[in-house]
């Protein structure tokens, strides 16, 4: 069974990937694919989150921390990135 905050969050998730994807293909806002990668990998965490609720429960639980881990690698990178190129 799911949770009305899982639901919520996903959907929150959902509006906020739509705003930055319009603003980036208006390219109103500079182009960090690191992290919009990592954004949208949350999202995907989130969907594996809620679809964990109906089926297959540990092997969405299995995706969904994993990519949970790959988003904060990627936010890594995207940080990483940014320093060295603010020091050049």
């Amino acid at each position: 069974m799911f949770q009305l905050s899982e639901v919520l969050n996903l959907i929150f998730d959902s509006i906020g990937i739509l705003i930055i994807s319009r603003l980036l293909i208006l390219q109103l806002i500079p182009k960090y694919n690191f992290l919009f990668l990592a954004f949208l990998l949350v999202w995907f965490s989130n969907v594996f989150t809620v679809i964990e609720g109906y089926y297959f429960h540990d092997f969405f639980n299995i995706l969904e921390h994993s990519f949970y881990f790959l988003s904060s690698v990627s936010f890594l990178i995207s940080v990483k990135r940014e320093i060295l190129v603010s020091q050049n």
